[in-house]
């Protein structure tokens, strides 16, 4: 059976952790009337439920129990029930039979809540892989007439989709809709509007829309979004690796230090030219001091010419960077804290203070060593 709207309403003002007064604040109405609401004494004024569902983020259908709210319970055990089936049958979770068998169930549970989101989003990644199913080439070739069926169901889950971005607030639900969306339009050739939802990911790492531009054949975009993708992991790694190299150094552990920040360089310079032109530039940033560890970590391990190799990597770099990103623009990127002068970043960024660690003492005198101070001085200056 389904909620009441006095239930719906409780239960959505738990969930957000409100009191009956804190909510009838943000409405301007007394607590009594919540508690009325509540208790199934009293009903919303018209005019209230619009102020109410935007307080607790929601549609206005939700109120009303009919936009997913409705069977919960019921449809939480049903899901967990089909969840165990298919664990327990791995081995036929790719057969046809079995998918259209499962397809059949979720299909029955929603002719009851056909407005539940969870169980939307349950029946379209079951009939997505059904459809996974009906396209293995042995599949197709001894049943050419699942041909309709895999049409019927490519409309159903457009269908069901599209119940959920109509009516559905959930980015999570939403996200996987579109992910199904571009599985269900590469399975049937349909690429264009494959990428048109690969595109609508909020997924940082959008891997299916890199996939999809492999299937058609653009292999150099798919390869640009394959290395923004991994740009967006590397940002989460970026201050992890420099300092397990810091702590590896202090036990004097330094192969290992040396192998975190050589690992952070050549990261960070294979997918330099595969990723636009702002991330590219914080790419710059956040590797280029990595070089000097580089060197300083060599210099631990007793290998000077080395060390130097590394530094001239590093003035070469910084030469490269600066040639490459000399416009002044205004970045969205929040890393700059409100700088928004890339050429004055840029040439207020200093080599020599890194050349003064003691850690060079050894080659300080050295005609190599005094060769890259004197490139550094020069490239700081502008020549």
């Amino acid at each position: 059976m389904g909620m009441t709207m006095g239930q719906i309403i409780r239960k959505l003002r738990k969930e957000r952790n409100l009191t009956q007064e804190e909510l009838a604040e943000q409405l301007n109405i007394t607590p009594q009337a919540i508690s009325r609401w509540e208790s199934e004494t009293g009903m919303p004024d018209i005019s209230q439920v619009v102020p109410l569902a935007n307080v607790f983020g929601v549609s206005v259908d939700v109120l009303f129990g009919t936009d997913g709210v409705n069977g919960d319970e019921e449809v939480d055990a049903f899901i967990t029930e089909v969840q165990s089936k298919l664990s327990s049958n791995l081995p036929k979770v790719n057969d046809p039979s079995f998918r259209e068998e499962i397809c059949a169930d979720i299909q029955k549970m929603l002719s009851t809540y056909p407005n539940n989101h969870r169980l939307l989003a349950f029946s379209i990644d079951n009939m997505v892989m059904l459809l996974w199913a009906y396209h293995q080439d042995r599949f197709t070739k001894e049943h050419p007439d699942k041909k309709a069926e895999m049409n019927r169901l490519e409309n159903e889950c457009i269908r069901q989709v599209n119940v959920l971005f109509n009516h559905c607030s959930n980015m999570e639900y939403l996200d996987l809709a579109h992910r199904r969306l571009v599985s269900v339009y590469r399975i049937m050739g349909n690429y264009e509007k494959a990428e048109e939802h690969a595109k609508q990911l909020v997924d940082p790492n959008r891997f299916h829309l890199a996939v999809v531009y492999d299937e058609m054949g653009r292999t150099e975009d798919a390869l640009a979004e394959h290395c923004r993708n991994l740009y967006a992991k590397l940002l989460q790694l970026e201050p992890i690796l420099p300092a397990i190299g810091s702590l590896y150094r202090k036990q004097k552990k330094y192969e290992e230090a040396y192998a975190c920040y050589r690992l952070r360089v050549e990261l960070f310079e294979m997918i330099l030219d595969g990723i636009d032109a702002e991330a590219a530039f914080h790419c710059n940033l956040a590797v280029n001091s990595s070089y000097a560890w580089c060197a300083l970590t060599c210099m631990d391990l007793a290998r000077p010419d080395e060390a130097m190799d590394w530094l001239e990597k590093w003035i070469h770099f910084e030469r490269k960077r600066k040639e490459n990103h000399t416009v002044v623009t205004k970045s969205n990127l929040p890393y700059f804290y409100g700088i928004d002068n890339r050429k004055a970043i840029l040439h207020n960024y200093k080599l020599t203070p890194s050349l003064a660690w003691d850690g060079f003492d050894p080659i300080r005198d050295t005609e190599r060593f005094k060769a890259i101070v004197s490139d550094a001085e020069s490239l700081e200056k502008g020549e």
